[in-house]
C-alpha cells in the first residue's frame, strides 16, 4: 500500500511528533507493508478491506476496537496510544460523520489530543466512486471549520 497524501488539519501532524514522534513513523511503516486482498465478496467490500488494515496493525501490538472514554458505546479501530485514536474509514463516504462526532467527543473532554484517519486518496483505486477519500473528507471537514476544532491527521492510502 502506498501513501499518497495527508491532510494536516489544525496542526495534527506537528502535534503527534511532539508527543510521540515515533508513532507517525510506525503508522507510515506499517501501511507500507500492507498488500490488500480487493477481491472481495460483493457487498462485503468495505468491512473486509478495513479488517485486512487492521488485522496488520493488530499483529504489531496495535489495539483494536477500543472504546471511547467520552462515548463507550463507540470504538476507534485502533489505537496504540490512547491520545491518538485512529480510525480506518474506507468505505461510505457518509460513515465519517460519527468518527468526527466520537473524536470531538473524545477532543472536548480531554481524553484525546489528535485524531487520525486512514481513508482512500483516489477512491476508484479501491474499485468504487463512493469510498471516503482524502478529498471527501477534507471539504466536510472544511465545511465545518469554525466548529470542529479538534486536529485531525487524514492519511491518504491508494493499494
Amino acid at each position: 500500500m502506498k501513501v499518497i497524501s495527508e491532510f494536516n488539519y489544525r496542526n495534527a501532524k506537528e502535534i503527534i511528533q511532539q508527543s510521540n514522534p515515533d508513532l507517525l513513523k510506525e503508522i507510515y511503516e506499517i501501511l507500507k507493508i500492507i498488500n490488500l486482498n480487493l477481491e472481495i465478496e460483493e457487498g462485503k467490500y468495505q468491512r473486509d478491506t478495513s479488517n485486512q488494515i487492521q488485522q496488520i496493525f493488530v499483529s504489531k501490538g496495535w489495539d483494536k476496537e477500543v472504546k471511547s472514554e467520552a462515548i463507550p458505546s463507540m470504538k476507534y479501530d485502533l489505537v496504540k496510544d490512547k491520545n491518538f485514536p485512529v480510525e480506518i474509514e474506507i468505505g461510505h463516504e457518509r460513515l465519517v460523520y460519527a468518527d468526527f462526532f466520537e473524536f470531538l467527543a473524545d477532543y472536548s473532554n480531554e481524553n484525546i489530543k489528535v485524531g487520525i484517519m486512514i481513508v482512500c486518496n483516489d477512491s476508484l483505486k479501491f474499485g468504487h466512486n463512493w469510498h471516503n477519500s482524502i478529498k471527501s473528507t477534507k471539504n466536510k471537514i472544511l465545511a465545518i471549520k469554525k466548529s470542529f476544532l479538534v486536529p485531525i491527521l487524514v492519511i491518504g492510502i491508494d493499494p
